[in-house]
């Protein structure tokens, strides 16, 4: 007796994030399905690729770096990881289906054009903000994958120029983690990254429009993150 294959199709899907510097809200991208033989037309969501569908991958890294180097994404993305499988039978109409899923990060100078624009995290959290698939879902998966580990790592600079602020990664780290945060506790963590010689401080300041000059500190490595002895603490 042979059991007959049925239909399976697997994916891979990022949730690029950058930091609005401006409203100082986390802000997700997102694209247009434009497609009208695809599930979702004209409904937005999260930007991902099928496995193995118009070309081959030779694996899960050939298939990400095929998403990001596609119109879908099509922007320089500073980090990349990995955040977990979704799969089921019900995600995807046309057949049982799972995805690997990918947080990416960006600073605020990305633009983007045509069917792609950035919408605020909160709103796709909440869902106020209705996405195709599970894409709603997904983008839990990496918001929580983000704040947990800017806990006790420097992966929020990430969403900062390479060029920076005390005051600057005190409002990212605050957007993510939705609390105040301490200004000591930033200051000793910028400091430790001196010390490791992935962040310089430099003898230039700022210019803002309002309040004093700021020193400028430098990400020096900033693919790298720094992993800390304790959580960040929140400002009293």
């Amino acid at each position: 007796m042979t059991t007959q294959q049925r239909p399976y199709l697997h994916s891979v899907d990022i949730g690029v994030l950058r930091f609005n510097q401006a409203s100082e809200v986390i802000e997700v991208m997102l694209q247009k399905r434009l497609d009208p033989d695809q599930p979702y037309f004209g409904q937005w969501a999260l930007p991902g690729i099928v496995i193995n569908g118009d070309m081959i991958d030779q694996d899960i890294n050939a298939a990400l770096a095929r998403l990001l180097a596609s119109p879908k994404v099509g922007i320089p993305v500073k980090y990349t990881e990995q955040v977990g499988t979704e799969g089921n039978g019900v995600r995807d109409p046309r057949c049982w289906s799972s995805t690997t899923v990918y947080l990416g990060l960006v600073d605020d100078a990305i633009a983007l054009e045509g069917d792609k624009q950035w919408v605020p995290l909160a709103g796709v959290l909440s869902s106020e903000i209705l996405l195709a698939f599970d894409h709603n879902l997904l983008a839990g998966m990496i918001y929580e994958r983000l704040a947990s580990k800017c806990l006790y790592s420097s992966l929020g600079l990430q969403l900062l120029p390479q060029e920076f602020t005390i005051t600057g990664a005190i409002s990212v780290f605050a957007s993510i983690l939705n609390y105040p945060v301490a200004r000591t506790s930033m200051v000793q963590r910028i400091n430790k990254m001196t010390e490791a010689g992935l962040v310089l401080k430099t003898d230039r300041k700022n210019q803002p429009l309002m309040g004093r000059a700021q020193t400028i500190y430098e990400n020096l490595q900033p693919e790298k993150v720094f992993f800390f002895d304790r959580t960040l603490s929140a400002s009293e």
